[in-house]
């Protein structure tokens, strides 16, 4: 069974936190009697799946979880952004780090095992790809978590919702993190962004007329690497905290 390394970008900070648990960052954010980053490792190594762990957290964050995770689970300062914690993350495993790493986001307590083990499976199925990440029906988010609120993107294949992870080829990072770059410079001029991404594509968009294997085609070209979305029922990996809302109905699906 193919082994992983993995990352958790845990550098995220949400304000409205500090009222609710005590500390702005999502990480250390208490639900259910366990920290976030708790559920998330207990996850990934549970899978049987992940042989290693880099959680990249800010300065502060990093103090509060020296020496409070497990053996295989080590700690590295996150960088500004997702793809940046990617890079560091390829450097620190080292020469020894697996083909593909797995990133995953700090606000996912509702993350399983077998969600991974789901994702990963599915990833190795189709060897060739270089990103992969992870759509969820709105059937299963709605079936496992029927009282949360998902922003759902509707395709011709169905709505969608994006799930908190991707496995990505090691190769292709220093690549994704300069389209990543360019994304972010092209953010606050939306014409050179609809020019980038092709007007055709948008307005397929729009009209719900695009399919998953459009947006995977679009994807490839612009990005200049294969890409593959992984549909997966396993709606955990889409349940993220962005609001008090998210994290009441997360304590009420943990308790259970």
């Amino acid at each position: 069974m193919q082994q992983y390394d993995a990352f958790i970008a845990a550098g995220g900070i949400s304000p409205w936190l500090q009222d609710i648990c005590g500390t702005p960052y999502r990480c250390l954010a208490v639900v259910g009697g366990r920290r976030l980053i708790d559920y998330i490792t207990e996850a990934l190594l549970g899978s049987g799946r992940i042989r290693r762990i880099v959680v990249a957290a800010a300065p502060e964050a990093l103090a509060q979880l020296e020496d409070t995770l497990p053996a295989s689970v080590s700690l590295c300062p996150a960088a500004p952004t997702l793809s940046g914690t990617a890079c560091d993350a390829v450097q620190y495993f080292g020469d020894g780090c697996s083909p593909k790493i797995l990133g995953v986001c700090d606000d996912i307590p509702l993350l399983t095992a077998a969600g991974t083990q789901d994702f990963l499976s599915q990833c190795e199925a189709c060897p060739n790809g270089q990103v992969y990440y992870p759509i969820i029906p709105r059937s299963a988010c709605l079936e496992q978590f029927p009282h949360a609120q998902r922003t759902y993107g509707k395709l011709r294949d169905g709505a969608f919702t994006g799930g908190n992870m991707m496995l990505i080829d090691k190769t292709v990072i220093p690549l994704a993190q300069a389209k990543a770059d360019e994304i972010f410079a092209l953010r606050k001029s939306p014409l050179r962004l609809a020019n980038w991404l092709g007007w055709s594509f948008i307005f397929k968009a729009l009209l719900h007329r695009l399919t998953i294997e459009e947006a995977e085609q679009r994807f490839n070209k612009i990005m200049g690497m294969t890409s593959k979305a992984v549909v997966t029922s396993h709606a955990g990996i889409g349940m993220d905290i962005d609001k008090p809302t998210d994290l009441r109905l997360a304590e009420q699906y943990l308790a259970k």
